[in-house]
């Protein structure tokens, strides 16, 4: 991407090297989705941060060093109501596609929910009227694409919420300067909600009542979870199924070669993304997204942290000949809904089972703390200590800070340590 651009005024994440907005929302937004330790909603699934945050960061460097068109620096607390706006659309958009329904039809939800996100996101920061925001979530929605087959070998999946996040991007940018867009996108014929449903075994196949539903008294940002684990959000209970078993049967679990079989059950949304069987050699991006890999991922080393996904510890034999034992299957009673069962059987035909509702960062969502504490935890050893506070430091104070651009570039241009090669 650095040979393609000519450089520009907004940072790239951990690279001492500038380019211009659109190729920095990009890379910015796939360096996000890099480790799958993100946010993600948990109805309407979409990585919002990843789609938001990098277009508002490529907007306010490229507009604060303007003039006279944008004179005033961009103050924190105008990026954080941006963001807000974004963190808002992004979820009650997808809520009117039904939110996981997309992922069952083959969709990679976020990066369909996305751009209008992004959009709009970038028309708050902007200061945009509303019929030029319509435009921007026109042309935005006209942008939305990504297919759940990029799991598997592609490195493409990351750079999918990359692709949402430079649409919205653009379309906010060409708005302001006159590109009219898709007029009422979402809910016209052949429109953004008719054409994505298609294929949906659900009546009605979208919602577009859902989108603005209690808008401004239900706050759909408070159904954004942080990840606790480097994993799809899809893997996550089946990670905490085998914890709990870990904690409840350590005796049991301490030899594994006498482990005969292990299911795990989960609804069908879950299923197709995550409960595909995998095939030795994996990469990164295949193995965290699949429930198999990380279920014997956590047996094994009993964690799951973005360097266990590094190259040479993707092809350990005691992982696969795990992998081998375990078989997803999709069960009715769990459909919509983030509840797996999980049940290990032994050679001497005994078994043990555990039944979770929801993953941990879901229910319970993680706390401050512990949103602090997986920060410091990541970041250990990747930056400097110096830089980890400075950026904490920032991230907590953010509507207090006076020209965040000047922050932006200090502590997010230098480099850092890549734990996944």
């Amino acid at each position: 991407m650095v040979d393609l651009e000519m450089p520009g005024r907004c940072s790239i994440f951990g690279w001492n090297e500038s380019l211009g907005p659109m190729a920095a929302a990009m890379l910015n937004s796939t360096f996000i989705q890099g480790f799958e330790l993100d946010d993600y909603h948990c109805v309407a699934p979409i990585h919002t941060s990843a789609v938001v945050l990098p277009s508002l960061f490529a907007a306010a460097q490229q507009e604060a060093q303007k003039s006279p068109e944008f004179p005033r620096p961009v103050d924190g607390a105008s990026f954080l109501l941006a963001a807000i706006v974004g963190y808002e659309i992004g979820p009650r958009v997808g809520l009117g596609l039904r939110g996981a329904e997309m992922l069952a039809m083959g969709w990679h939800s976020g990066a369909i929910f996305g751009p209008p996100a992004a959009a709009a996101a970038v028309s708050k920061l902007f200061g945009l009227p509303a019929a030029i925001i319509e435009d921007a979530v026109g042309l935005a929605c006209t942008q939305a694409c990504g297919i759940s087959c990029a799991k598997y070998e592609s490195m493409v999946k990351r750079m999918q919420h990359g692709f949402a996040a430079r649409g919205g991007l653009s379309a906010a940018y060409m708005a302001r300067a006159g590109f009219v867009g898709i007029k009422q996108v979402l809910e016209r014929k052949d429109g953004y909600l008719s054409t994505f449903s298609q294929g949906s075994k659900r009546t009605p196949r979208y919602l577009p009542d859902a989108i603005c539903d209690q808008l401004g008294q239900r706050w759909e940002i408070w159904n954004i979870q942080v990840k606790p684990y480097a994993s799809c959000a899809g893997t996550h209970n089946t990670i905490d199924c085998v914890r709990a078993l870990q904690e409840q049967y350590p005796e049991q679990l301490k030899d594994l070669s006498k482990i005969r079989h292990i299911t795990a059950e989960m609804a069908i949304q879950a299923f197709k993304h995550v409960g595909w069987k995998p095939e030795r050699p994996l990469n990164a991006i295949g193995a965290q997204m699949c429930s198999a890999y990380v279920a014997a991922l956590q047996l094994v080393d009993g964690e799951v942290l973005p360097s266990q996904f590094s190259s040479e510890k993707l092809d350990q034999d005691k992982v696969w000949d795990l992998v081998e034992k375990i078989e997803c299957r999709a069960i009715q009673e769990f459909d919509f809904s983030y509840a797996q069962r999980l049940t290990i059987e032994f050679d001497d035909n005994s078994k043990i089972a555990v039944t979770l509702k929801a993953p941990r960062g879901v229910d319970p969502p993680l706390s401050n703390e512990d949103v602090l504490q997986k920060w410091r935890t990541t970041t250990r050893g990747v930056i400097d200590a110096d830089r980890q506070q400075k950026i904490e430091d920032l991230i907590l104070n953010i509507e207090n800070v006076n020209d965040i651009t000047v922050a932006l570039k200090h502590l997010f241009e230098a480099e850092t340590v890549n734990v996944v090669t």
